[in-house]
């Protein structure tokens, strides 16, 4: 039980920080950057997204690791569960590619900030994909 806990916890927090960092990139780090002059623009955004790399990896890890625990050892699967965790599936693989081609260098500071709102439009729907998925899961029958 305290595993399982854990896990919902882990998974939750790793959804925040990926989430989180992105938003951070996009409205304001994407902005800033825009204002430097020129020369400095790329190279402050490499920098950037070198540092944010770590974080993105460990991020997708765990929360792969703690998705994968959280789907396997879930009791019962309600009618129309797994067509919305196949969706769901599918749109945190676009966040997780595009968040990986995000971190690395030598990326133009527009395309950065284009991918960002792409993993911004994804992970509201895979937010709103979760909310429904938990409220099938746990409404008497």
């Amino acid at each position: 039980m305290i595993l399982g806990i854990a896990m919902r916890w882990l998974h939750i927090g790793s959804a925040i920080t990926l989430l989180g960092g992105f938003v951070f990139a996009r409205f304001a780090l994407a902005p800033a950057i825009d204002s430097l002059p020129e020369g400095e623009r790329r190279s402050f955004d490499s920098s950037v997204a070198s540092r944010f790399r770590g974080l993105v990896y460990t991020v997708i890890g765990t929360a792969l690791i703690s998705g994968i625990y959280n789907y396997l050892t879930k009791s019962a699967f309600p009618p129309g569960y797994h067509m919305w965790i196949g969706i769901k599936f599918l749109l945190v693989l676009h966040i997780f590619a595009a968040a990986i081609l995000y971190s690395l260098p030598d990326v133009a500071p527009a395309t950065r900030s284009r991918r960002a709102t792409g993993i911004l439009i994804s992970g509201a729907l895979v937010v709103l994909i979760s909310a429904y998925l938990r409220w099938i899961s746990v409404m008497p029958r």
